[in-house]
């Protein structure tokens, strides 16, 4: 049954990514001893799941590092570790010439660093690679890294080709994905990650529905579900909790059952389509657009192994969850859980997600206090040290998505960075719309020509990207971002200077 399933997701496969997912299986197999370096993100600990499952049923006990970047610290430690190979999952890629030297299989979906990106055509690899690095990347196939294939599936892609038996770990892939937003385009998955899918669906792990795609489907009650509810915001709901519950009272909704406020989830299929038809009039009547209104539903992605009520149970909570693990510095909950933990673990895991929501409502509240600042091409705020680094990129992505913002522009987001450095640094965030992706903007580009022209780093995907830069060059790496942004969108060459 395992094969079939392996043999029918195979099929479908780009023959050179496949091959490339079969050369890194082969180094992980004959390989006396893996570390397993990932990222601390929803996507990242899901990858470095798929990895661990799969290493722990070929007989290794793996050993996982996480890591919010790869800098030279980070390498430095990675080398000096005695591993026979380094696994490098949800990263790797934006740092290939760092790694030289090192014997590692990469899989990750991140735009490849400059150097190697410029030398090589899409499909094809370099001598070097052979001989060190085995990398499964989308990205070199021609294929988008950020809406077709996630970390989490590129390393899913590796472990399949290890063992047929990981099919089963397709459903960690799918999670990867929607925890790196990968479904917000389209509001659905689509690429390779639909294929994937289609495994994991067929194994039963994964149910795809058809839904309303606010966050809080399975725990929020339905009033704060549409109070905090965004893409589409919702005029004259969102960010008013008195206004959603007579919205939702006006239906002739109970919205309590017994003492308990009722979920999403919990509500019958007319209840349900009663309230979305009622946000459609008023999204009409306040004159959004078709397409606009189009993404209050789409695809949702539920486990139905996991119990109703549990923020494990929808892909949107459960990747919540693990980012609250992750970027709270308890990423080894997250891979816990995604390896099955339920018991105090998973308590562990609720309790940080509660830190983490309350930590990004404060955040929230802080930055639309402090202001945010046009330039010509580009909005941005500074946090300073009031908002962690780990979290400010999400908050900058909820401030663009909230009522009001200006979405004609990437939001970009600076904090100052928690990591030893000997010159201070920041942390810089950025997060665009598919609307302005769509006009040429890249951000992964926007972001590490700007942090290179300061001494700095960065990458990413088009929509979102990050990078540090040193803390006396924040107005200099502005200037270059906002330049190269402008010419990306409207074809202008960057001013000189």
């Amino acid at each position: 049954m395992a094969d079939r399933a392996a043999d029918a997701l195979v099929s479908k496969l780009p023959k050179a990514l496949w091959k490339s997912a079969m050369d890194a299986a082969e180094a992980i197999r004959t390989a006396s001893r893996v570390l397993v370096a990932t990222h601390i993100d929803a996507d990242g600990i899901s990858a470095a799941a798929v990895a661990a499952v799969a290493l722990s049923r070929a007989g290794q006990d793996p050993e996982i590092k996480f890591h919010k970047k790869l800098d030279e610290n980070a390498i430095s430690e990675l080398r000096s570790a005695g591993a026979d190979l380094l696994w490098f999952t949800d990263l790797g890629s934006g740092s290939i010439s760092k790694i030289e030297g090192i014997r590692a299989v990469v899989t990750d979906h991140h735009v490849p660093d400059m150097p190697l990106a410029r030398e090589r055509k899409p499909g094809q690899a370099l001598i070097s690679d052979f001989q060190q690095v085995f990398q499964v990347n989308p990205v070199l196939h021609g294929i988008q890294g950020a809406t077709d294939l996630s970390g989490a599936g590129s390393t899913f892609l590796a472990a399949l080709a290890l063992d047929r038996e990981n099919i089963d770990l397709a459903f960690l892939a799918v999670l990867g994905a929607v925890g790196d937003l990968q479904d917000q385009k389209s509001r659905k998955l689509e690429g390779i990650n639909r294929d994937v899918l289609n495994a994991a669906t067929a194994s039963g792990a994964v149910h795809a529905v058809q839904d309303i795609r606010y966050f809080g489907r399975e725990t929020r009650p339905i009033h704060k579900m549409l109070e905090f509810s965004s893409d589409p915001v919702i005029p004259g709901i969102t960010g008013n909790e008195q206004a959603a519950i007579s919205f939702l009272v006006g239906l002739g909704l109970d919205l309590k059952q017994g003492e308990s406020w009722k979920t999403w989830a919990a509500l019958r299929d007319k209840e349900k389509e009663s309230i979305i038809e009622a946000i459609r009039d008023v999204l009409r009547g306040a004159r959004r657009r078709p397409e606009t209104i189009a993404r209050l539903t789409g695809e949702v992605y539920v486990f139905p192994k996991e119990h109703a009520g549990s923020p494990l149970r929808d892909a949107k909570e459960f990747a919540t969850l693990l980012n609250a693990c992750g970027r709270h510095g308890k990423a080894d909950i997250g891979l816990a859980i995604c390896r099955g933990d339920r018991k105090d673990i998973l308590a562990q895991g609720i309790a940080l997600l509660r830190d983490h929501r309350s930590a990004l409502s404060q955040a929230l509240a802080f930055a639309k206090g402090k202001g945010i600042v046009r330039l010509r091409n580009i909005q941005y705020f500074d946090a300073g040290d009031e908002i962690e680094d780990t979290i400010v990129g999400t908050v900058a992505g909820m401030l663009l998505n909230s009522e009001g913002s200006d979405r004609s522009a990437p939001m970009v987001a600076f904090a100052d960075s928690t990591e030893y450095s000997e010159t201070p640094s920041v942390k810089a965030s950025a997060r665009g719309t598919q609307d302005l992706v769509a006009l040429g903007m890249d951000l992964s580009q926007a972001m590490r020509h700007a942090a290179e022209s300061v001494g700095g780093v960065g990458g990413g995907h088009n929509i979102a990207a990050g990078a540090t830069v040193p803390a006396d060059r924040k107005k200099d790496f502005l200037k270059a971002l906002d330049d190269m942004v402008g010419s990306q969108i409207t074809g202008r060459a960057p001013r000189a200077g």
